[in-house]
């Protein structure tokens, strides 16, 4: 199932694509996608299953996600065979980095909203008093224009990158592995996790890995957690596991085939790991897949926009 590029429309005068629509369904009208705009979605009515990524949750009315780009994503609220009523209604924020111009976000000011926009290459969902201010601060966008409605998106991030504490990462690391370091140690990173992907279905020892980057093994384990705040074992079954979600999602592939060719030779541990990780099991994250693609045979073409178990929680932190 490989998520659909979407073209995202602004007029002339605004580089913010602001939206709030009502719909008959989300997953019918909005499919497995992704663009270059950061997106920030508070679906106002409509529950179901929010896909980010590799994450998959159940979400309710009043849900709220910061994502960033290119991060494939759909909510499917299971609407779409029940008839032409507007059941889900949906506010929607499209912008690029650049809507601000790039030396602007470069102003040391602006250093918690930058870390913001790191955090959100996860997908970042936001709860609590967060979220309730943001969703005031959201329905005001509809009532500003030209610079007034760049400040009040910039007000709406500031809110985000004061309140880590109710920001949750959505997608495993592995979509944003090379945190705030140095472009040396960010290219040894790069490197690890090409060699390390392109290994998944054998043991790569963590002496293995510093003969590759130059480190002894001690150096290498001090390195590689100071980097990517855990351990290379960690590392690699994220990387392991998020092979393993992709391929559940986007073929037939069975289970165990899969568990296998990702490096998994004892079935049991995979299925503990993969639980650990994912907060459900491999058969329960392919059975929400084929949900998923049973809406999107069912839909006809139109507008976009949708947790199982409670996930691993993942607060964020953006301090200096």
């Amino acid at each position: 199932m490989e998520p659909q590029f979407e073209n995202v429309q602004t007029d002339s005068e605004s580089s913010l694509c602001s939206l709030w629509f009502a719909c008959a369904s989300l997953a019918a009208d909005h499919t497995w996608h992704y663009h270059p705009e950061f997106e920030l979605t508070w679906v106002v009515r409509s529950e179901g299953t929010r896909f980010v990524g590799d994450s998959i949750e159940q979400y309710r009315p009043n849900d709220l996600v910061l994502l960033g780009p290119n991060l494939p994503h759909c909510w499917h609220d299971g609407n779409e065979r029940r008839g032409d009523d507007l059941r889900s209604e949906a506010v929607v924020l499209q912008f690029r980095p650049e809507s601000f111009g790039g030396d602007f976000l470069g102003l040391p000011e602006l250093a918690p909203i930058n870390k913001l926009f790191r955090a959100s290459k996860c997908g970042l969902h936001i709860q609590g008093e967060t979220a309730e201010r943001v969703q005031v601060l959201m329905k005001g966008i509809f009532q500003k224009t030209g610079l007034v409605r760049l400040m009040g998106l910039l007000e709406i991030l500031q809110v985000l990158a004061q309140s880590p504490h109710d920001l949750r990462s959505l997608a495993s690391a592995d979509y944003h592995i090379t945190n705030d370091i140095t472009q040396a140690n960010r290219q040894r990173i790069e490197r690890i996790h090409r060699y390390v992907r392109d290994n998944l279905g054998r043991d790569v020892s963590q002496s293995e890995i510093a003969s590759l980057v130059g480190l002894t093994p001690p150096a290498f384990s001090r390195f590689f957690r100071k980097a990517t705040g855990q351990t290379f074992v960690g590392f690699v079954n994220i990387l392991r596991i998020s092979e393993v979600c992709r391929a559940l999602m986007e073929t037939d592939e069975s289970i165990t085939d899969i568990a296998m060719r990702c490096g998994y030779n004892n079935i049991a541990n995979f299925n503990r790991k993969f639980l650990t990780l994912k907060g459900m099991n491999p058969t329960q994250f392919r059975d929400q897949r084929n949900r998923l693609t049973d809406g999107q045979r069912t839909s006809v073409p139109g507008n976009e926009r949708g947790t199982t178990p409670a996930p691993r929680s993942g607060r964020i932190s953006m301090a200096n």
